[in-house]
C-alpha cells in the first residue's frame, strides 16, 4: 500500500534561469573597472565593500521587464 498526501504544498516557486546575464558585478576583487563597458566600479558603503557597475546594473534592470521569479 502506497501512502500519498493529497494536501501537499510546495512552498518553493517554480524558478527559472534569468534570460538576461548578470554582468554588473565582478567576481575578482582586483578588478577596478567593468569588463563589459569599461566604467570604473562603484563600491557599496557597507562593511563588505562590494563592487558593481552602475551602467550595467541600469541596463540589467531595464532589460528585466517581466514579473517572473528567477533563480539567479
Amino acid at each position: 500500500m502506497e501512502l500519498t498526501n493529497d494536501d501537499s504544498f510546495d512552498p518553493t516557486p517554480k524558478l527559472k534561469s534569468s534570460p538576461v546575464p548578470i554582468s554588473f558585478i565582478s567576481f575578482n576583487d582586483d578588478d577596478k573597472s567593468c569588463i563589459r563597458c569599461g566604467d570604473i566600479f562603484t563600491e557599496t558603503s557597507d562593511s563588505n565593500r562590494q563592487k558593481y557597475c552602475k551602467k550595467c546594473l541600469l541596463c540589467y534592470l531595464t532589460n528585466i521587464t517581466d514579473k517572473n521569479i528567477y533563480l539567479d
